[in-house]
């Protein structure tokens, strides 16, 4: 007779706990700290996202959400609980019959002083037929009507078996539910959910409650939580390990708990809404802090952008929408094909912005408006947010795209962006993060174009400035000061005090630090500090390309070609496409001209061109390579290809009579070279810091009394 109770408390527990479903569970504690040492824990965790029933919707993160909060048990912070005190149910294993077991198991073991865990991750629902029905948590077997009929738990003998739990036995139990998914489920029409949340809320005896959402809320789930987890479970199990520890006292309350899933779980989720909900002892201790796992979580965060992604919410679309006509329907599977596809504002009657612009006037669907305009805003932000998320990894092949390609790519992203800050609103957590991001990629064009004048450094700096006043430690936005400061303004102290910003705001990003030590040889021939942070780029990562291609810069800017060379040919010989890594590739190739050996070099760049006809220092050691060679014809023909790819924002004829320039005066065709010269200032080149170093130029200002001359008329002012 005993048995037969336990199993129906054991069916109780599992529909309570599947209420919560997106939530992840609930648990019930009754020890404190002081009585650690003297007791033993047990657990029961059940997740379940793939349901035998079809008519169930399945759930994509339940079961992950669950083997995470094992893990977590398993862990020294969790107790490094073993099989002996640690049942874990997923999907086809977590039958009502094994959760029954499972349970029952939980009421022989547990003793008094002992620790209760039960995490509960799946549905929960009412039947349609009876109001008064406090709600199952569906297990497995769970049929998708009819709960009496078997496969679920009713949730007043779930409720029995926590209190026997804590009463009779004396265990400190916690219960944590995550049972508060969208679906449509039977008790869909009457709240079937919510209701089942009410009551799994309701706190009996001294057992703590850990809900992931308020009854009138669903819980949230997608892949900026870990890779695709809940974001109730994420939050939950990263505070447990101790990032929750507010007063760094090596332990984790119920309060702190409290705190810090209000913290980040109803921001993170934002515009949707989702409240955790706690209840019991708010000074029980639930885990202690062991330092090591706290600085792995940190350290795996490190140079982590903020992720804003979209969320499931299915069933609850097929529930509304089945309330609606056909021309609503018609136009909500417009508008997630056009997010789909990503067509966002073309063709203006087709369209995402032409769609939403529909169906959020459309009352009918207030309950999908937060949804969608998450949902808007989230691929808004996807392709953004993904280069940024590539440069933070400094990957290759991003950094190796061309950049014309790259200004062409990022061209719509500032646009995209406001649009999301606006649907998301000022008072959302990105907000400020979607200013910076825009106004970063505003800033890309006039900073990284390769355009020789102060009206686009300009441009480029107050988009960088602004990125910055809206988020102070943007990294791309510091480095992106480094590069003007140090390759446009030429100030070497700016350069450095960005990069040294760059490296506080990610630490182990070794962009920073490549970058200045390029502009310090290459700007400033300073190249005892550029091998200063050249060093600290390497304790970073000195196996990585880019820390090498740095070192070449070095070498060549002090004129060790030798040594450069070796440095390159290395980073051919592990990068060997021609795609990966072309500024290494040129700068060897630039190598072999200063070497004498132009055949290599000819040989090399014409691979690199065809690779990518749009990298414009390709093009350009043609052109020298041609006119060292005395192929004017073609060398010209290169240099108009310069001038026509790296023009973004100025005048192309500037950039081409600043390259004729060049080609006159090793002709030694003086003469042509300083009308080419004047003519490039004429059409906007005004670089005057930047034309006093130009190894370029070299041979011209050589030429000290034409140069002067040239130099009083146009930039009187420098000259005094």
């Amino acid at each position: 007779m005993r048995k037969g109770i336990y199993v129906l408390l054991v069916f109780q527990l599992c529909f309570i706990l599947n209420l919560c479903g997106q939530q992840k569970g609930v648990i019930a504690l009754q020890t404190s700290e002081k009585q650690l040492s003297s007791r033993n824990t047990f657990a029961v965790v059940v997740g379940i996202s793939d349901y035998q029933d079809p008519a169930i919707p399945d759930l994509k993160y339940a079961d992950k959400d669950a083997e995470a909060f094992a893990n977590y048990l398993r862990s020294e912070a969790g107790g490094m609980l073993d099989g002996d005190h640690l049942k874990v149910l997923l999907n086809e294993h977590a039958t009502m019959g094994q959760m029954a077991n499972a349970l029952d198991w939980l009421l022989e073991v547990s003793k008094e002083n002992d620790r209760v865990y039960i995490y509960f991750s799946g549905h929960g629902d009412v039947e349609k037929k009876t109001l008064s029905q406090p709600g199952y948590l569906l297990c497995w077997d769970s049929p998708a009507r009819v709960y009496l009929g078997g496969g679920a738990m009713a949730l007043p003998m779930f409720q029995d078996v926590i209190s026997t739990l804590s009463i009779q036995n004396k265990a400190k139990v916690i219960v944590i539910s995550d049972a508060c998914h969208a679906g449509k489920l039977s008790g869909s029409n009457i709240n079937g959910t919510q209701a089942t949340a009410a009551n799994l809320a309701k706190q009996f005896a001294n057992e703590i409650k850990i809900l992931s959402c308020q009854p009138n809320e669903y819980s949230i789930e997608g892949q900026q939580w870990g890779g695709g987890r809940g974001a109730f479970s994420y939050h939950l199990i990263e505070g447990l390990y101790g990032l929750a520890d507010l007063n760094g006292d090596k332990s984790v309350s119920l309060l702190e708990v409290s705190r810090y899933l209000e913290d980040n779980v109803s921001k993170e989720v934002a515009p949707l809404s989702q409240m955790p909900m706690v209840a019991g002892d708010k000074s029980e201790k639930l885990s202690k802090v062991v330092s090591e796992l706290v600085a792995t979580n940190r350290r795996n965060n490190t140079n982590e952008v903020p992720l804003f992604a979209a969320t499931e919410s299915r069933g609850l679309e097929e529930e509304i929408l089945s309330t609606t006509d056909s021309f609503t329907r018609t136009s909500f599977y417009h508008f997630n094909q056009s997010l789909k596809n990503k067509n966002f504002f073309e063709p203006e009657k087709d369209c995402a912005e032409y769609y939403y612009a529909i169906l959020s006037n459309d009352e009918r669907l207030s309950r999908l408006h937060s949804t969608m305009r998450r949902n808007y805003a989230a691929v808004l932000q996807d392709d953004a947010q993904q280069v940024i998320n590539k440069y933070m990894k400094a990957e290759l092949h991003e950094i190796s795209i061309s950049i014309s390609e790259r200004v062409k790519k990022y061209e719509l992203y500032p646009k995209l962006l406001a649009k999301a800050a606006e649907l998301l609103g000022d008072q959302h957590y990105l907000y400020k993060d979607l200013q910076a991001r825009k106004n970063y990629f505003l800033a890309f064009r006039y900073t990284y174009g390769v355009d020789y004048n102060l009206i686009t450094y300009n441009k480029g700096l107050n988009h960088m400035r602004e990125a910055l006043q809206w988020q102070p430690d943007m990294p791309l936005a510091l480095l992106g000061m480094v590069y003007i400061f140090g390759y446009q303004l030429l100030n070497k102290d700016s350069a450095e005090y960005y990069a040294n910003k760059a490296n506080e705001s990610a630490p182990n990003w070794i962009l920073p630090f490549t970058k200045v030590a390029k502009t310090l040889s290459t700007s400033f021939l300073d190249f005892e500090k550029s091998m200063k942070y050249l060093e600290k780029a390497k304790k970073i990562d000195a196996e990585n390309p880019l820390v090498w291609e740095a070192e070449a810069n070095y070498y060549f800017d002090i004129g060790d070609f030798n040594e450069a060379k070796i440095v390159l040919e290395k980073i051919v010989e592990k990068q060997p496409s021609s795609v990966c890594l072309p500024c290494s590739k040129n700068l060897l190739v630039q190598t072999y001209i200063e070497i004498g050996d132009y055949s290599t070099a000819e040989t090399m760049a014409l691979k690199l061109f065809i690779a990518d006809t749009n990298q414009f220092n390709t093009r350009i050691n043609l052109g020298k390579i041609y006119t060292l060679t005395h192929r004017l014809e073609l060398a010209k023909i290169e240099f108009r290809a310069v001038a026509r790819i790296s023009s973004v924002n100025s005048n192309p004829e500037s950039t081409y009579q600043y390259w004729l320039s060049y080609l006159y005066a090793h002709e030694g065709n003086f003469d042509e070279a300083f009308k080419s010269f004047e003519q490039s200032i004429k059409f906007g080149y005004d670089d005057y810091s930047w034309m006093q170093i130009d190894p370029e130029y070299k041979l011209l200002r050589n030429q000290k009394e034409k140069w002067d001359e040239l130099m009083k008329k146009y930039f009187p002012d420098k000259m005094k």
